[in-house]
């Protein structure tokens, strides 16, 4: 089938994210015999103005996906966060394409107000909509038009080739955030760390600590050189949910530190993934893996494996087929797949 994915995917300064979401469902749908076109939203409402403004740009942004959808005749619309997309043009689209499937995905915790309202936004005008956190908390968004359900963090085996069990790392542990203030609420661990543990070689970016933030191949290559990764996400609250950190650090050949009491250990376990419960057991963990580095690549190979075969981009692609055309399930998935 012909897909349509609008969104921040391939465009002008998108190179550096070629690790990111957008990209492994674009390579999963694709690998799954599917045609893909990508229509990056803020780039063409960006440049369709002489004052490279969105704001500018948002009424030609409009006309422009109603034009590219009659050319394409998609069969699926994928939206990403497409802020700048009207209902109204998506209601439109139905006229110029009959019987396409338009779903939502957000990959964004749930903490946030604004992240709640841009998704009742698209309620009931979207066929489907797929968001990684799972369980009763996607009730909010349930509506006769439409279902909404639970989707994890892609995996893909072309963009995530790092195996870091594989080789002899500079550093103990990894984070890497985004460029946020002083109200980050990860940053008092990674202080903690950074203070009285001296003695590990923690390789720490962002998260209200510095501004050394790293991205594309340069973040790539930091994996490599990393034994472990902590993935601290801005909630612990909901089911199911982490921060895509957790499959990229699995994925690419980390033991990977996640927060206990989200719902993973249902699938992971010891021997994939590192749960703990507070600092004193992370640390507890974290000495016992630099003491012990054959049980160190152990529990990274494992969880490479696992991670790679649950939660590729094939399957996580394949999901969003079966559920959104209302087919038999493909596969026996690992994850919550109820639909709200």
């Amino acid at each position: 089938m012909n897909i349509l994915y609008v969104g921040s995917c391939q465009g002008f300064r998108e190179a550096g994210k070629s690790y990111y979401i957008p990209k492994k469902l674009v390579n999963g749908f694709t690998r799954n015999g599917h045609n893909v076109y990508c229509f990056n939203d803020r780039d063409f409402a960006r440049y369709s103005n002489i004052f490279r403004s969105r704001k500018w740009g948002i009424a030609p942004l409009n006309k422009k996906l109603l034009e590219v959808c009659e050319e394409l005749g998609p069969d699926l619309i994928v939206l990403g966060h497409c802020e700048m997309i009207s209902n109204e043009t998506l209601k439109a689209i139905r006229g110029i394409c009959a019987g396409v499937k338009i779903v939502y995905r957000n990959v964004d915790p749930l903490i946030h107000e604004q992240n709640v309202k841009d998704i009742q936004r698209r309620v009931g005008v979207v066929d489907g909509i797929f968001i990684t956190t799972a369980g009763e908390s996607l009730k909010q968004f349930s509506s006769s038009g439409g279902f909404v359900t639970f989707m994890p963090n892609p995996v893909d085996s072309a963009v995530d080739t790092v195996r870091s069990f594989e080789n002899d790392c500079d550093f103990d542990l990894f984070f890497a955030g985004g460029p946020l203030g002083a109200e980050d609420p990860r940053r008092d661990l990674m202080n903690s760390l950074l203070t009285n543990r001296s003695d590990l070689r923690i390789s720490v970016h962002g998260c209200a600590i510095n501004r050394d933030y790293l991205s594309g191949k340069a973040y790539m290559d930091r994996l490599a050189k990393s034994k472990m990764g902590l993935c601290l996400n801005r909630t612990y609250d909901y089911h199911w949910y982490s921060s895509d950190r957790m499959t990229q650090y699995m994925g690419n050949g980390l033991v990977t530190f996640l927060r206990s009491g989200t719902g993973f250990e249902e699938f992971f376990g010891e021997e994939d993934l590192a749960f703990y419960a507070d600092e004193a057991e992370l640390l507890r963990k974290l000495d016992l893996f630099i003491a012990d580095d054959a049980q160190r690549r152990a529990v990274a190979r494992n969880g490479w494996e696992k991670v790679h075969a649950a939660f590729s981009a094939e399957n996580v692609t394949q999901y969003i087929l079966d559920t959104t055309f209302e087919k038999k399930l493909s596969l026996d998935y690992c994850w919550p797949t109820e639909k709200y």
